[in-house]
Formats: C-alpha cells, sequence, structure tokens
C-alpha cells in the first residue's frame, strides 16, 4: 500500500510539473498558495519545470532501484521468454534500468544549466544568419549575462 501512495505522489508531482503548475497559476483563488510553495519551489529546482522534470527522473531512478532491491519488482514471469544463455544479461540489463533513468535525469538538469538561448535562435540555419540577426543575438547575450549579474550582486549584498 505505501507503494502506491508513493508512486501516487510521484504521478501528481508529474503532473504539476507538465500541466498543473501553468493551470494554476492562471486561478486567481491559487495566488496563496503559490506565495506560500514558492520558495520551496526556488529551494528544490529554482522554478524550472525542466530542472524538476530531471529530478523526478533521478527520484523515479532512485525508487525503481529501491523496488528492485526490495524484490518488489520480479522478472520471473519474463524469464521464459529469454535464452538460457541471455539470463544473465537480462537480469544485468534490467537492474541498469534504474540507473539509465537517474542519468538521464542528470543530463536533463545539465542540459538546462548550460543552455539557455531560445529554441527560435538554435534552429535558425547558420547561413540564414544575416549581420543583423547576428547583431540581435549578440545584444541579447549581452544583456542577459548583465542581467545575471546585476541578480547575483544584488543576492551578495
Amino acid at each position: 500500500m505505501k507503494y502506491v501512495v508513493i508512486l501516487l505522489i510521484l504521478a501528481v508531482l508529474i503532473w504539476y510539473a507538465l500541466d498543473g503548475r501553468a493551470r494554476l497559476k492562471a486561478k486567481p483563488w491559487a495566488k496563496g498558495f503559490f506565495d506560500w510553495i514558492e520558495p520551496i519551489e526556488i529551494f528544490l529546482y529554482k522554478k524550472s519545470e525542466t530542472i524538476l522534470l530531471a529530478r523526478l527522473k533521478m527520484l523515479t531512478g532512485v525508487l525503481l532501484t529501491v523496488l528492485t532491491y526490495l524484490g518488489t519488482i520480479d522478472l520471473t514471469p519474463l524469464m521464459p521468454f529469454v535464452p538460457d544463455e541471455w539470463e544473465g544479461m537480462a537480469h544485468a540489463l534490467f537492474n541498469l534500468i534504474p540507473l539509465t533513468v537517474s542519468l538521464l535525469g542528470l543530463m536533463d538538469e545539465r542540459l538546462r544549466n548550460t543552455t539557455t538561448t531560445p529554441i527560435e535562435i538554435v534552429a535558425l540555419p547558420e547561413k540564414a544568419k544575416t549581420p543583423a540577426i547576428q547583431e540581435a543575438i549578440a545584444m541579447a547575450d549581452s544583456t542577459k549575462q548583465e542581467a545575471v549579474q546585476v541578480v547575483k550582486n544584488a543576492g551578495a549584498a
């Protein structure tokens, strides 16, 4: 029963990250909730839905690891379909799934922290970048860096 509760909490968090937060933000009655939850969101995932989903992936990998360790996830029903000489490999690969999910979450978070260019600029072909577009991109980058520096300096004061 406790595993069902954990999975239900995980499902609610995923819904909140994918769709719920945006829907609730649009409701005037939810303002008090967001005033209360904002410091928690900043602490846990910097109010970034991408980081939230990445960390939920990592949590899912940890949960799968714990369930596998406890023996809750059982491969016995699948083993008749696996040839005898491949059973060891099947078990090893199955045990690597939680680690893979966690590593994917870690990569997603790292990507979010290192890439901040809007997709419209990234998707623009190099040959379509006129001097005016390149100048606009350079101005946007410098403005972004200045804004980040101002925020950092304000936090240090």
